[in-house]
């Protein structure tokens, strides 16, 4: 494999775009030419049924970064969300990307947060359509695959606490206070996202230490890692 991953932001030319509907995908390039970048959109013959696949397209662009829609089994582009395809990207420091979504507010809790530690940066369709947010959007995420890793994106360990669980939605969905980043404001995530030999302890009232970046400002911004349980509160510390 190919990665371009290292390279300057400065030698960033081409700009490959992933979306399942074209003319949406051709309003992009006109954002991307407008970022003084050239786009390069990626059809599909067929379905992408594996992200591999999906992945050597990719990498026949000759492109140096890549915008990529969330959604793309609608039309039936692919198999899979471009949130889990930007992950294995990152995995593997293929090149900087960008996530783009119209459906921000109903995708970023459960699909996007699956895998927003590893989605430098997410953008929705409006915000998107600036050329200069287009380009920050890009240098950014090549600086982090390069370890220059920013304040809002640093993760630490951070005590949390489970306010609800929903377990009506297709997959269980946790409701959770971050003392330290917003004691006022909660954010959900998939149950899923905590390792299994301890999910069946997770449940109203429980506490947890994970891996999560606090000093973001927006919670479609925070993501959830390593997890473990917390001991029993103090009823001193304040967090019951």
């Amino acid at each position: 494999m190919s990665a371009v991953v290292a390279i300057p932001a400065s030698e960033i030319h081409r700009v490959a775009i992933i979306d399942d509907d074209y003319i949406q995908a051709q309003t992009t390039g006109l954002n991307v030419e407008e970022a003084n970048f050239e786009p390069f959109i990626i059809r599909a013959d067929s379905r992408f049924e594996r992200m591999e696949d999906l992945l050597t397209k990719l990498l026949e662009t000759g492109s140096q970064a890549v915008l990529c829609d969330n959604r793309l089994t609608p039309q039936g582009y692919a198999a899979f969300n471009g949130a889990g395809f930007l992950a294995l990207l990152y995995d593997q420091k293929v090149m900087p990307s960008v996530l783009i979504t119209t459906y921000v507010d109903m995708d970023a809790d459960e699909s996007i947060r699956r895998w927003r530690h590893k989605i430098p940066v997410l953008l929705d369709r409006d915000s998107a359509a600036n050329p200069e947010v287009l380009k920050r959007g890009v240098f950014e995420s090549a600086r982090e695959l390069r370890g220059e890793v920013s304040v809002e994106r640093k993760p630490h360990r951070t005590l949390i606490r489970v306010t609800n669980v929903d377990k009506e939605t297709k997959e269980p969905i946790l409701d959770v206070i971050i003392p330290s980043w917003n004691p006022k404001r909660a954010v959900r995530f998939p149950l899923s996202l905590i390792k299994q030999e301890i999910q069946a302890d997770v449940q109203l009232g429980t506490r947890l230490f994970a891996q999560v970046n606090i000093g973001a400002e927006d919670p479609q911004e925070l993501y959830f890692k390593d997890f473990e349980l917390a001991p029993e509160p103090d009823s001193n510390d304040g967090l019951t």
